[in-house]
């Protein structure tokens, strides 16, 4: 007996007759079944109980167990094993070297018995048949409970998805009956608009001359005034009176400027303001313009500013225009701003065109540009659109045509769209060319992205497309920020076109770090056709800046792979496949990587096989038979459905032929059913591809496995409902010589046949048992 965990006890030495029991072995026994009749009997000694007893328990026959410890038979391995187990829970189990070596010395006892031999090989071959129907029938289970849980998955899935098809929908046909509500009232408020800036323009041009009106009138008001208060100090006797009109009478004459700012702020204090008023307008009118920037500073200084500003429009509409540009002159050396802020205004709202320019002629040769700039900027913004023209006119040909040309400068940033169209137009009708260009650079450098659009569109409704273009080619110049909002302001009134062309230009231009932030501001704006445009540009034009643009992109959210998945599941088949090439060549597989799934699982199977197709004419190493083969057997089979019927898409077969290779090597059955299964669910049921990926499937099955995996494959098939596979299977497989008898073998395997000889023998040999049972002593 073989090591063992307990120590044998020799049947002759139990005290319970254990000895008369057990009868000796015969002396003609072969060797083996001796050996394995000693090892029978040293574990039934341990058990310590007769052999009739153990039978009892065992539910056996006494005579059966006496000659299996007698020798006369060799026991089935279902005895040994029970006794065995007995064995391990009466005393101490075998180990395992010695449970080796006692099936060792059953197997060898059994061959001395030919037909025990055979029964017990089936037996075993049985037994592990069970077993693996038993692993199987576990695995059919839990692969039952992931498809049932997928396809609940997939029905709650497909439920959401057509109740937001329906919310969609609805949604947009609520938003087109706004919008055409509000196109409605979008037309009514422009022609609203137009009508109002009418009567803006006219009441403009009333006003200024019921502001003349109205100096004229207060001017006439204040001499009525003094003369009535001269007239009442005349009838009421004092020394003040007579002092007074002496310097009434004297202010326009001999009295000193300083004579003048004590009379005026005697008069303040006497509360009698339109007296004071009506003297320094009277000075301001009749003095040399020395006396009344004097005048006007002494006033400044005593704190009388408002006498002061009061002053300067009757001024203004008294005085020709040197004697205002001398004024100007005189005040802006005096520090006097705001008196010169009043004068200018003054000359702007009271003058006429041609006096405005004469009046900036004259500044500008007293080499007081900045006045004549903020003269002529506030005129362009303020007068109407006739007068502006008007004043580039008067200016042409003189030393203040450049003035003018700047001056455009504020108009354009300060009036409405339509007016710089409109002033633009009209500039161009009066032949100042120059000016209308300088007006939209200006316009172009300085407004926002959204007036630019409503610029260029002004300008094409007027069919003027050559200054829209004009415009268009300025504002692209200017810094990033306000280019990637041209683009989305561009994108939001449905101009495409001019935005891909604004992003081509910036591409082209910019630097990698500031393309690579546009990027991502459209990508983060769900711009993603423009991001794409862009990273696709630069792929296109730079290409020695690949790297450094993806280097870029990882600096900046969302990072370089959101881009390429959303560049690839969004462009053309071409499009990816020059993405992919180009990122092989940067020698960045992860994002080379990105491109091919993405392709292979968000787009149609057309669009994927296009792709694999243009792969290939590139010569990009993820597109040759070799890298799909390898990528086949290293991905999970039923994920090669998608790249498989790509490749049937456009008949490629030799790539078919080779991922299939590798789809099924060292594959079991089950992974090659669950292929065929998604190749069924992936495919297009409008135009099917499947079957040219299965016959592939069916001629790697035989060529490349045994004939006993090809019926392992059919049975699975038919177990999987997919009898028409199985079908197919079968016919390509049944020219071989051993294939329909291996796969007839496989389906009865585990049938029980009534009629064999084996199941007759097995009756015989149970009946004649038991009559030995019975015989027995």
């Amino acid at each position: 007996m073989p090591d063992s965990s307990f120590q044998i006890t020799d049947p002759a030495t139990t005290g319970r007759g254990k000895a008369a029991q057990l009868a000796s072995l015969r002396s003609d026994l072969p060797p083996e079944r001796r050996a394995l009749a000693e090892d029978l009997r040293a574990l039934f000694g341990a058990l310590g109980v007769s052999a009739r007893r153990y039978a009892a328990r065992r539910h056996l026959d006494a005579s059966s167990v006496t000659r299996y410890l007698n020798g006369e038979r060799v026991p089935p391995w279902d005895f040994v094993a029970g006794l065995a187990g007995d064995v391990r829970e009466a005393s101490a189990p075998l180990t395992a070297a010695a449970e080796k070596a006692l099936r060792d010395t059953h197997r060898a006892a059994l061959k001395t018995h030919r037909r025990s031999s055979e029964m017990q090989v089936l037996q075993d071959q049985l037994a592990n048949a069970d077993e693996e129907t038993r692993r199987i029938k576990t695995r059919e289970r839990a692969l039952e409970e992931a498809l049932f849980d997928r396809e609940k998955s997939l029905s709650e899935s497909m439920n959401r998805c057509q109740h937001l098809e329906m919310r969609l929908d609805d949604q947009r046909s609520a938003h087109k009956a706004d919008l055409a509500l509000w196109q409605g009232e979008y037309e009514q408020l422009r022609g609203e608009c137009g009508d109002l800036r009418q009567e803006v323009l006219f009441l403009q041009e009333a006003l200024a001359v019921t502001r003349a009106e109205l100096i004229a009138a207060e001017g006439e008001c204040q001499r009525l005034e003094a003369e009535l208060d001269a007239m009442a100090q005349l009838e009421s006797p004092g020394e003040g009176a007579s002092s007074l009109m002496a310097a009434l009478e004297a202010a326009d004459r001999t009295t000193s400027v300083a004579e003048l700012v004590a009379v005026v702020s005697d008069l303040e204090a006497r509360t009698q303001k339109a007296m004071a008023r009506e003297l320094v307008s009277s000075a301001s009118r009749s003095r040399r313009v020395e006396d009344v920037a004097a005048l006007l500073s002494g006033l400044q200084q005593a704190g009388l500013q408002a006498h002061a500003e009061a002053a300067l429009p009757a001024l203004v509409m008294t005085r020709p225009a040197t004697e205002t540009a001398a004024l100007a002159a005189e005040l802006h050396h005096a520090g006097l701003d705001d008196c010169v802020a009043t004068l200018l205004r003054s000359s702007i709202e009271l003058h006429t065109p041609c006096d405005i320019v004469g009046l900036a002629l004259i500044l500008h040769r007293s080499q007081l540009t900045e006045l004549t700039h903020s003269l002529l900027s506030a005129a362009f913004v303020v007068r109407t659109v006739t007068d502006v023209v008007a004043m580039t006119v008067w200016a042409a040909g003189t030393e203040g045509e450049p003035a003018t040309l700047a001056a455009l400068g504020p108009a354009a940033a300060r009036r409405s769209p339509q007016e710089v169209v409109e002033l633009s137009i009209a500039l161009r009708s009066a032949g100042r060319d120059k000016h209308a260009e300088s007006l939209q650079i200006a316009a172009a450098e300085q407004r926002s992205s959204k007036d630019i659009v409503h610029l260029i569109e002004c300008f094409a409704s007027k069919g003027m497309t050559l200054d829209a273009d004009y415009v268009f080619a300025a504002t692209q110049d200017r810094e990033t920020r306000h280019v990637r909002g041209l683009v989305r302001a561009l994108v939001q009134a449905r101009h495409s076109d001019p935005a891909a062309t604004v992003v081509d230009h910036a591409v082209r231009h910019w630097s990698v770090d500031d393309i690579a932030s546009m990027i991502a501001d459209f990508y983060s704006t769900e711009h993603f056709p423009q991001a794409a445009q862009a990273l696709m540009g630069t792929l296109h034009h730079r290409p020695d800046a690949v790297t450094a643009l993806f280097q870029a992109l990882d600096r900046v959210p969302p990072g370089s792979e959101a881009v390429v998945e959303m560049a690839a599941a969004s462009g053309s088949p071409e499009e990816a496949a020059y993405l992919l090439t180009c990122l092989e060549s940067a020698e960045l597989p992860s994002l080379a990587e990105v491109v091919f799934h993405s392709t292979l699982t968000q787009r149609p199977t057309g669009h994927a096989g296009l792709f694999l197709q243009v792969l290939g004419r590139y010569g990009a190493a993820a597109g040759q038979e070799t890298a799909l083969h390898d990528r086949a057997r290293k991905a999970y089979g039923p994920d090669m459905a998608r790249l498989l019927l790509a490749l049937a898409a456009t008949a490629m077969s030799r790539a078919i032929s080779s991922v299939v290779r590798g789809a099924i090597a060292d594959r079991e059955p089950t992974e090659v059913v669950l292929l065929i299964k998604q190749l069924h669910a992936v495919d297009h049921p409008l135009s099917p591809r499947a079957d040219d990926v299965l016959e592939h499937i069916n001629d790697s099955v035989v060529d490349t496995w045994p004939v006993a995996k090809q019926a392992a494959l059919v049975i699975a098939l038919l177990e999987a409902d997919l009898a028409g596979d199985a079908e197919l299977l079968t016919k390509r497989a049944s020219a071989q010589p051993r294939f329909k008898g291996t796969l007839k073998h496989e389906q009865t395997k585990h049938t029980q046949r009534v009629l064999s000889l084996r199941f007759w023998r097995k009756g015989s040999h149970s009946t004649a048992e038991g009559n030995a049972s019975q015989t027995a002593p």
